[in-house]
Formats: structure tokens, C-alpha cells, sequence
């Protein structure tokens, strides 16, 4: 009976050559790999992240311009025009000075009984029935009020505390030295009303002209813009943030404007260099609140026209749960790369050890030296 036998005889020290040569430089690689792959995964989520916030930032934008542009065909319409060219015809021939005498006389008696006579002739007018069907059919239109070139309340969807409005700031802003100009305020938050709102002003012209005859402003709610930041499911830790810009959170996950609280991401992309200017987007990773995240930006560009909403959309979500869907496969190849460096190391230390060296018989020598 004959067995067959096989026997492949590898030397060691050939053997670790070859590891040398194709385990470590692997491994290497693959550590190397490892390496620049969380970087590179890192700038793929932050351009995700981004992309984003572009998107989301230009529908906030669009949300604002929808809004004047509301504005503006209110403005336009033919009753609204009329009223102020005939509440304008009484100031003919008539001096500044006697202008704002009349005012004041008014404004005096306002908030009185004669003022709630000429109040309620005022809001059943033509022109304020037209305000009032227009903030039913748009409901966030809260109030709407129209004022003549010389600033006096000439139609409203409401009794105004004041009569007298061209000593307002923000009058003043859409009379514009009486070019005329689109205004807007910065958000603000109605504590009674629990609205979140901004003022809208808008100039009224003549007919085929660019002759400014009055002035419409309105308060218009902007909570319904709120589902649209959100829009967007970023998972557990994700959230994206509408900050005002001073980094004022808007709106965001649990937070909201009448919180009053500032954002940490806002901070980290302003040390970063980011938001400087009005256009401005990008990402980063930093940390917020001690904790690792990736961060992106984009500004609405609304500053550019009406520099009061230097609003800006920020997208964040903390590191670990950003790369989770790699970590995975990252820390095997990594644990395979350490394990082939280990396994290396340790038949290089066994060679070392272990290897046979050669001996010189002492005692021949010594011999061979007398006898000679």
C-alpha cells in the first residue's frame, strides 16, 4: 500500500520576503486609503449638505419676492391708485406747514371718539374693502394699510393707532425722498398674536408714471415659510436652521425666534470665515457644542435688496451619524490593513529568533592550530 504525498516547503526567510513585499505595501495602502476616505467622505456629505441649503435658501427667497410681488399688484390696482389721487387733490394750493397742521389735529383726536367716526367712515371705503378682500384671499396678509403722498391713513384693513404715519422710519423708507422704493423689516415676533411677521412697504404710483401718489404697507405672517426650511429629512441629529444675521435662530428643530437663541453653527461658520458676504455658501467640519459635525451654508440673498433680511440657511448634522453608513467598512479595512502589519511584524520577530546560524567548531580549531 503506497501513500502519495505532498509537501510544499517553503523557506522562511523567502516567505517573509514575499510578505514584505506584498502585505506591508497593502496595508499601507489601504491605512493611506482610510485615511484620505473620511476626508473625502467628509467633503461628498458637506456638498450634500449644501446643495441643500442652496435649494432651501433659494425657495425662503423666492417665498419673500412671491410676497412683494403680492404687494405690488395691490398696490397697482385702479381703486387703490384713485383713492390716493383723490386724497392727494386735497392738500392743492396748500402750504407744507398747513399740511402738517392739518395732521396734527387729526392725529390729536385719533384715539377719540371723533376719531372712531372718522375711522369707521375710513375703513368702509371702496378702497379698504378692496385691502380686505384681498387679505381674505391671502390670509397671510395680517394687516394692510394705505396712506397718502403726505403720509395720512386713507384706507386699512383696521383702525392704525396712528393717523399721522410719515414720521415713521419705515414710511419713510418706501417714500424714498418720493421716489418711491420696496422696504422690509426684519422678522419680528407678535407675543399677543403669537405671529411671527414682517412689515411689507411698497410705493403706490400714478397710472403710467413714476409719479408716487401713496403708500402701502402691510404686516404679513411668515410661519407658513417654516415647512419649507424643513422640508428636507436629515435623520436623528440632522436639523437645518433660517438664522437672521446676527445668527438669531428663525427657525429650527425645537427652537424657534421668540426663544431669542442663537446658534452654535452660526458661530463655528463665522470663526470659519463663512457668511461674510451676501451670496456666500459652503461647508466645513467643526465642531458645535463640543461635538463633531459637518456644517453647511447658504446665503438667501435677499440683503441684496432689502438689507434688513440678511437671512442665511444653515444644514448640520453631528460627524458620527453623517459617515455612519462608511464607518463600518472603513474600520474593517482598517483592522484587516493592522492585522496583515501585525502578522508580519510578529514572523519577522520569530525569524529573528529563531534562525539558524553558523557555528565554528572551537575545539577542531584548536586542534588544527597544533597540529600544525
Amino acid at each position: 500500500m503506497f501513500t502519495d504525498k505532498f509537501q510544499l516547503r517553503v523557506p522562511l526567510l523567502r516567505l517573509l520576503v514575499g510578505l514584505l513585499i506584498t502585505v506591508v505595501p497593502i496595508s499601507l495602502i489601504a491605512l493611506y486609503a482610510v485615511a484620505r476616505s473620511d476626508d473625502s467622505m467628509k467633503e461628498m456629505v458637506g456638498s450634500h449638505f449644501q446643495s441643500i441649503a442652496i435649494v432651501t435658501a433659494g425657495d425662503v427667497s423666492q417665498f419673500v419676492n412671491d410676497r412683494v410681488i403680492s404687494a405690488g399688484t395691490l398696490a397697482a390696482n385702479p381703486i387703490i391708485t384713485e383713492a390716493c389721487g383723490t386724497a392727494n387733490e386735497q392738500y392743492g394750493g396748500i402750504s407744507p406747514e398747513a399740511i402738517q397742521e392739518r395732521m396734527q389735529r387729526v392725529e390729536k383726536i385719533w384715539n377719540t371718539a371723533a376719531g372712531d367716526a372718522m375711522a369707521r367712515e375710513m375703513l368702509g371705503s371702496r378702497a379698504s374693502k378692496v385691502l380686505n378682500q384681498y387679505r381674505e384671499i391671502d390670509r397671510r396678509f395680517l394687516r394692510i394699510t394705505l396712506t397718502d403722498r403726505s403720509g395720512a391713513v386713507i384706507a386699512a384693513t383696521h383702525k392704525t393707532l396712528d393717523y399721522y404715519q410719515a414720521d415713521e422710519e419705515f414710511w419713510q423708507g418706501v417714500y424714498s425722498n418720493g421716489r418711491g422704493a420696496v422696504s422690509i423689516t426684519d422678522i419680528l415676533y407678535d407675543e399677543v398674536t403669537k405671529s411671527n411677521y414682517i412689515g411689507l412697504g411698497v410705493p403706490v404710483m400714478a397710472p403710467g408714471s413714476n409719479v408716487l401718489v401713496g403708500v402701502l404697507d402691510a404686516l404679513i405672517e411668515v410661519s407658513s415659510l417654516f415647512p419649507i426650511v424643513h422640508r428636507a429629512e436629515l435623520g436623528r441629529t440632522g436639523r437645518i436652521l433660517l438664522l437672521k444675521a446676527d445668527g438669531t435662530v428663525i427657525q429650527a428643530p425645537d427652537t424657534s425666534l421668540s426663544m431669542n437663541v442663537k446658534s452654535g453653527e452660526f458661530a463655528a461658520i463665522r470663526d470659519a470665515g463663512g457668511l461674510a458676504s451676501i451670496n456666500l455658501r459652503g461647508h466645513l467640519a467643526t465642531t458645535v457644542g463640543g461635538v463633531p459635525a459637518i456644517v453647511a451654508y447658504a446665503s438667501t440673498g435677499l440683503q441684496e435688496h432689502y438689507p434688513k433680511l440678511g437671512w442665511s440657511i444653515v444644514v448640520a448634522q453631528d460627524s458620527q451619524e453623517a459617515l455612519a453608513p462608511t464607518r463600518v467598512i472603513v474600520r474593517l479595512i482598517s483592522f484587516m490593513a493592522l492585522v496583515g502589519l501585525a502578522m508580519v511584524t510578529l514572523l519577522a520577530m520569530y525569524f529573528s529568533l529563531h534562525r539558524e546560524r553558523d557555528y565554528t567548531d572551537i575545539k577542531a580549531l584548536r586542534t588544527g592550530v597544533k597540529t600544525s
